[in-house]
């Protein structure tokens, strides 16, 4: 039996505040040690990419950040089930921008659950603010939504695609505050249509349990992802596409999120 397991089903008050302690007293710090050993080893990986490998350096942050991701939830794994994400159709067969419904702090740290790195983060200006996650943000060429100009947006998912990578935006802009996804906005669509790209669906359950917004502390959770088929702007028409485009989407991802939840797929 897993903690996550004893935490869920178990209805003793105290013996899930003590699991709670626990995860906290063992899982922050865990946390804050490899974040603290990641910057150590970080020089050495990027030597390593740069010069014998001739990476990119955008690239290498990326992959850099994916690592780190994939190491976070190797060591949460104690307390969080990370199920394995479940694919439907073909979505990484070309570069697209990814969509992902917002419901916690980590939605961020559980990308690192696709099989893919290089994915180009469009976010809101706040985290650019962080002085450590600013240096690794900008070098990952990431895109700050509410600085930067529709046509340097343009540019860089030019660039991006070019490169078969990847944009991520999550189209709700806010976290939800309680499990209903909320009002789409429509720049991710834009950009797909401006670009003829697909726009790849990602639906993520649990992430709210793990840390809920206006919360501080950690609950076990058990993480779900599902990858939805990608999505095409040929098939809507007229000038305002973008609309029927962003709600096709939002009502696929609602449709899926419901059966997640039900334990159905």
């Amino acid at each position: 039996m897993t903690i996550y397991s004893l935490y869920e089903n178990n209805e003793n008050r105290v013996i899930r505040y003590t699991l709670i302690f626990l995860m906290n007293c063992i899982a922050m710090p865990l946390i804050l040690m490899w974040t603290i050993g990641g910057m150590l080893l970080f020089p050495v990986g990027f030597l390593f990419m740069k010069v014998a490998l001739g990476y990119s350096i955008r690239f290498i942050m990326r992959k850099c950040i994916w690592i780190y991701g994939r190491a976070w939830q190797f060591l949460l794994s104690l307390f969080v089930v990370f199920v394995p994400p479940k694919t439907f159709g073909q979505p990484f067969k070309k570069p697209g921008v990814i969509v992902v419904n917002h419901r916690s702090f980590f939605d961020t740290y559980c990308m690192n659950m696709l099989p893919i790195s290089d994915v180009c983060f469009a976010v809101r200006a706040w985290p650019f603010k962080i002085p450590l996650f600013s240096i690794f943000m900008k070098l990952a060429g990431y895109i700050n939504i509410e600085s930067f100009s529709w046509d340097k947006m343009m540019v860089i998912a030019k660039n991006n695609f070019k490169n078969k990578s990847y944009i991520l935006f999550f189209p709700e802009g806010h976290r939800s505050l309680d499990r209903n996804m909320t009002k789409f906005h429509s720049g991710a669509f834009k950009l797909a249509i401006e670009n003829n790209v697909p726009v790849i669906p990602i639906c993520i359950t649990g992430t709210q349990a793990l840390l809920a917004p206006k919360r501080h502390y950690l609950k076990p959770a058990k993480i779900k992802m599902r990858v939805l088929a990608p999505v095409f702007p040929d098939q809507f028409d007229g000038d305002m596409k973008h609309l029927a485009f962003k709600r096709n989407v939002k009502a696929k991802m609602e449709e899926c999120i419901n059966q997640m939840e039900k334990g159905c797929i």
